[in-house]
């Protein structure tokens, strides 16, 4: 479920059995063993319900939620692959490249993703009380 800021931002309300991805921040039930959305093992669920975010995370999540939303998006639009390095997610620039899928739907799928991804480090921070 999602509501509509001020600023036009999209904020992700947790429902009572649902939890971020580690990896990509996605909203995914707390008992998921694997992330739908990026496929990555999540940790038992004793360390999912703890509000503390181990300092590595917090560091990777702070350095994403920093960019420019609309400045990825516009990138993202010119060069898909590039949209995905500026966000972190070498990986997915990889595939993105490696599929052509930058000649095809890329141009209007990556701005919205990089821009969906830079959201959820946002809202995930927020969650914590952490500055981003």
């Amino acid at each position: 479920m999602s509501t509509e800021t001020d600023e036009g931002n999209q904020q992700t309300e947790l429902g009572p059995d649902e939890v971020f991805c580690t990896s990509c921040g996605e909203v995914i039930k707390s008992e998921a063993e694997v992330c739908p959305e990026c496929g990555v093992r999540q940790r038992e669920s004793e360390e999912n319900v703890s509000s503390e975010l181990a300092d590595a995370r917090k560091f990777e999540l702070q350095k994403v939620a920093r960019k420019d939303q609309t400045t990825i998006a516009v990138v993202s639009f010119l060069i898909p692959f590039v949209g995905y390095i500026m966000v972190g997610k070498t990986g997915l620039a990889i595939i993105n490249v490696l599929t052509l899928n930058y000649l095809l739907l890329g141009f209007f799928i990556v701005p919205v993703h990089t821009y969906k991804i830079i959201g959820n480090a946002q809202d995930e921070l927020a969650r914590h009380g952490e500055n981003w």
